[in-house]
């Protein structure tokens, strides 16, 4: 993944699955980042018995269903993807 424009919050409907290598969202802790052939999630949230607790819940459950209906809509999908090479970086302190 690449540079980021990360946004504090719930996740809004600009992050659509897979749609890019650059956007991330963090909900309660928990980052969310966007990916062409992966999303990653990192952090943790706390979903608390409240209604700040049950934004972030919904936030997460709306997004996890636009990534099931995006890859269920695929139909090509593969049954595993092959695994990433190794980029040689040149070393910025060289």
């Amino acid at each position: 993944m690449t540079a980021h424009s990360t946004k504090s919050g719930p996740i809004a409907t600009d992050l659509v699955p897979f749609a890019d290598n650059s956007t991330s969202r963090t909900i309660g802790g928990m980052t969310v980042e966007n990916g062409t052939d992966s999303i990653a999630f990192y952090g943790q949230a706390n979903l608390s018995r409240d209604k700040a607790g049950l934004e972030r819940a919904r936030a997460l459950l709306t997004f996890m269903q636009q990534v099931v209906a995006t890859l269920g809509a695929q139909k090509d999908l593969p049954d595993s993807l092959p695994p990433r090479k190794a980029a040689r970086v040149a070393n910025p302190f060289a």
